[in-house]
This record gives C-alpha cells, sequence and structure tokens, in this order.
C-alpha cells in the first residue's frame, strides 16, 4: 500500500505540474523568394527555410538561398578578359518570435545569420566568403491551419568579403570587388506549410 501511496503523490505533483511544463510543438517548412539588389542589379534569391515552433511565439530554424539572378561583377578578369559574373548561395540559423497572433493574421520579428559564398563565372581562379546578418519583419496571413503567406521585409548587412584564389595560389591580381555592394534591402515571399 506505501507504494500505491507514492505513485500517487507522483501522479499529483505531474498533474500540478503540467500546465508549468508542457508546452506546444509544431513545425513547418516554407519555400522563400526574394527580391533584393546586388552590385547596384536588380536580383531575386530562391530558398527554403524550416523551423521548430515553441508555443506557437519562438521559432528555431535555418534558411539556405542561390542566386536565382546573373549579377555581372564590373571587373574584368586578367586572365579571360571578361566580365565574369557572380554566383552566391547562403545559408545558416534563423531565430523568429511572433509577438501579434490573431485568428486569420500575425506578425513577427526574425533575424538570419549566416554565412555566404561567391564565386566568378566561367573565371576559375577566384572565390570568396562573407557572413551575413539579416533582421525581418514579417506580416503573415493564416489561411488555414497548414497553410500561411508571408510577407517580409529585411536589411542584409555584411562582414568583410575574404577573397580567396581557386587554385590556392596567390599569383593573380586582387579581385577588386567592394563588400557594401551586397548590403541592402530585401522583400520575400514564403509559402509556409506546417501545423503552429
Amino acid at each position: 500500500m506505501p507504494d500505491l501511496r507514492k505513485l500517487y503523490i507522483i501522479l499529483l505533483i505531474l498533474v500540478s505540474a503540467s500546465s508549468v511544463i508542457h508546452t506546444q510543438q509544431g513545425a513547418y517548412i516554407s519555400p522563400v523568394v526574394k527580391f533584393s539588389s546586388i552590385n547596384g542589379q536588380s536580383v531575386s534569391l530562391i530558398g527554403v527555410k524550416g523551423g521548430w515552433v515553441i508555443n506557437n511565439t519562438f521559432v528555431i530554424g535555418a534558411e539556405y538561398y542561390a542566386l536565382n539572378s546573373d549579377i555581372n561583377s564590373n571587373w574584368v578578369d586578367p586572365f579571360s578578359g571578361i566580365f565574369p559574373l557572380i554566383k552566391l548561395t547562403t545559408g545558416g540559423l534563423n531565430f523568429e518570435y511572433i509577438f501579434i497572433r490573431e485568428n486569420i493574421f500575425s506578425a513577427s520579428a526574425e533575424i538570419f545569420m549566416g554565412g555566404a559564398g561567391i564565386n566568378l563565372q566561367p573565371s576559375r581562379y577566384y572565390g570568396g566568403d562573407f557572413l551575413i546578418w539579416e533582421p525581418q519583419l514579417n506580416a503573415n496571413v493564416n489561411l488555414n491551419e497548414w497553410f500561411h503567406l508571408s510577407l517580409g521585409i529585411s536589411y542584409r548587412t555584411t562582414s568583410e568579403l575574404e577573397i580567396y584564389h581557386i587554385n590556392g595560389s596567390g599569383n593573380y591580381p586582387p579581385l577588386d570587388f567592394p563588400i557594401k555592394n551586397f548590403r541592402g534591402w530585401s522583400v520575400s515571399l514564403s509559402f509556409i506549410f506546417g501545423m503552429y
């Protein structure tokens, strides 16, 4: 009988604490299209992001994007004599806070922090790396329990551009490309599939 009494006490503690320790979990995945300007040229980036949603409020996730446009580098490759095109990919972590939540509409603030890599095509000699921080505000429309549309506006800032020579040699002329040309505003459209 003492064992049964201990079991009742444990159950009573668990039921009492359940309102405190129970959290509502959810997750989503979302194709994303971003419209921005890089090197003074209008571009689009195609990507995907996903997240784990805690208590319908906090999101911990990841994002990945690739440039979907041709960007002229405004720089002549001394070996080929042409203006190579910039190719860009970026990925990293995303943290989001949903601060307004209604039946149909919601609003959130997020920050994307990651790394980016560029290479010049068809040049075989140059590449570069830098870090990205991109705070963003979102207006969301909840069409049903599992499908949401999100319109966001963000500002992309970067670290310094680290240029490297792809074949490991330092005998090539330096690549003169100002990192400020990668910074700027973006507008994004996300198609969010998930339950939260």
